[in-house]
């Protein structure tokens, strides 16, 4: 279970803000272990490009993505 989970935009990062977004998080896992990482989403693709993630962790960043309105509609 994830939890303190946080997301955060990296908009500098030089990629086309209408096709990528690259964002980080960090979260308290099992145990209270800290992670964090970095996930690359593709607007074309509708989906997150790269190495696999936990579905729950997806899933928030889904949820983070669509209530910051980086989605459209």
């Amino acid at each position: 279970m994830l939890q303190n989970i946080h997301f955060g935009f990296f908009d500098d990062s030089g990629m086309p803000r209408e096709s990528r977004i690259l964002m980080f998080y960090s979260f308290d896992g099992e145990g209270q272990s800290p992670r964090s990482g970095i996930m690359h989403y593709s607007v074309g693709e509708r989906r997150f490009v790269g190495p696999r993630h936990d579905h729950e962790l997806t899933s928030a960043a889904l949820e983070f993505l669509r209530a910051s309105g980086r989605l459209g509609t």
